[in-house]
This record gives structure tokens, sequence and C-alpha cells, in this order.
């Protein structure tokens, strides 16, 4: 068992290791964008998405329930895509 075992650990670091170089690169691109910027492309996606659902038809947005009831959806979306806008213009 204990032989599995090492050559387990053997085989997941030298696979650790090939993606060592990539994943420093990676990393490196990421670090190189400003919190700033980063912050800004998250609430301008959520602001796309928040117009998209707004342009969106009533029957797209709209749920019929077995019972007969309908459920808008839209106000449900716009306020969750709303509370997200907040939280990263808060933090």
């Amino acid at each position: 068992m204990n032989n599995v075992l090492l050559t387990s650990t053997a085989l997941a670091d030298t696979i650790a290791n090939l993606f060592r170089g990539i994943g420093d690169l990676m990393r490196g691109w990421v670090l190189a964008i400003p919190l700033g910027v980063a912050k800004g492309i998250f609430i301008a996606y959520f602001i796309l998405l928040i117009y998209w659902i707004i342009k969106l038809p009533e029957n797209e947005v709209t749920l019929a329930l077995d019972n007969g009831k309908i459920v808008h959806l839209r106000p449900f979306a716009l306020f969750s895509l709303a509370t997200i806008v907040v939280i990263y213009l808060v933090f």
C-alpha cells in the first residue's frame, strides 16, 4: 500500500511541476490587471445583464404555475443583480 501512495504522490508532484510554469504565467497576467479595472468590468457586466433583463419581452420573464398563478420573475432578477452591483461598489 505504501508503494501505491508514494507512486501517486510522485505522479501528483510531476503533474504539478508541469503546470507550475503556465500557472505562474497566468498569475502574472491576473496580477497585472489593477483591482479598479477588474471591479469595473464586473460591474459593467452586471449592469449589462440588468439592461438585457429590462428589454426582455414579458412572456420571457413570466412563469405560469400548475395552479394557474403567474409569477413575474423580472423583479427578482433585477433585485438580485442590483444587489450584486451594490456589493461590488461597496467592497
